[in-house]
């Protein structure tokens, strides 16, 4: 089944790109994708038979767009590195250094991602999201025209800490309804939903390296006035593909063939 959701992958990516670089790249990160939620759920590597999913849906999310739109070589080499550093935290008894290599890769991929950091290591300052220039004059003129409320109270709204919310609204929508069916096409929800369920339901400590790293990838993501959707859920690729699989045993099998012939159709649709 993997060999067979491989091929489907690589086979879409050069029906896309064109490119057969792109094609192996974009496969080997779906491949160290599926690997990474193989380890997590301390279950062995088959080609030819999937763990726990007793059904052909596994070969189906070798079609999910994200592996097959990612057409920037340094990020989808960003997103495999994360890939690899993941199964060296699993296989290796240094776990905190592992974890502090972890994060600094992360910090530095995101950087990468939503342009901050142009090759080889120019910062961009000036999209800093405390750079924004329509924000830093909305805080200004709000504390200037809210003249009903004493000054004290206006400085404490109206102040820098307004970045702050910027960014968590800039989080929040990066998993928009729209943003998630457009990377993973609307049957993956589905499975993805299920997914995060039943790890909530059975969540243990070396799962919060999941939740933390999402974190970090959306805040990264965030701090930038820029917005790189693609960017970002090539870098999420790997928890996208592990909850997609955690949840897909638990699908129904009807339902979901009925949403990959919908979504089919919205993806190809003018």
């Amino acid at each position: 089944m993997v060999i067979a959701t491989l091929l489907l992958s690589f086979s879409l990516n050069i029906i896309n790109h064109g490119n057969v670089l792109i094609g192996i790249l974009n496969t080997l990160l779906l491949f160290f994708s599926i690997n990474f939620y193989l380890k997590f759920s301390h279950k062995k590597l088959s080609f030819l038979k999937f763990p726990y999913v007793g059904s052909i849906l596994i070969v189906l999310i070798g079609a999910i767009p994200l592996f097959t739109r990612a057409n920037d070589i340094l990020i989808i080499f960003f997103a495999i590195g994360f890939n690899l550093l993941v199964l060296f935290y699993l296989t290796t008894k240094y776990k905190k250094i592992s974890i502090l290599i972890i994060v600094v890769f992360l910090l530095f991929a995101a950087s990468y991602a939503n342009g901050l950091t142009k090759p080889p290591f120019s910062l961009q300052t000036h999209l800093l999201i405390f750079n924004d220039d329509w924000t830093n004059l909305y805080i200004t003129q709000m504390r200037t025209e809210s003249q009903y409320m004493p000054y004290i109270i206006r400085t404490l709204i109206f102040n820098p800490s307004v970045h702050f919310y910027v960014m968590l609204f800039k989080m929040a929508g990066l998993f928009t309804l729209k943003n998630l069916y457009d990377a993973l096409l609307i049957a993956n929800i589905y499975p993805l939903v299920k997914g995060l369920t039943q790890d909530l339901k059975n969540w243990n400590k070396s799962k919060t390296l999941l939740i933390l790293c999402i974190f970090l990838i959306s805040l990264s993501m965030a701090v930038s006035r820029s917005v790189e959707i693609d960017n970002t859920f090539i870098l999420l690729s790997p928890f996208l593909v592990y909850f997609i699989l955690r949840g897909l045993n638990s699908v129904n099998k009807m339902v979901y063939l009925a949403l990959f012939i919908i979504s089919i159709v919205v993806a190809t649709s003018p």
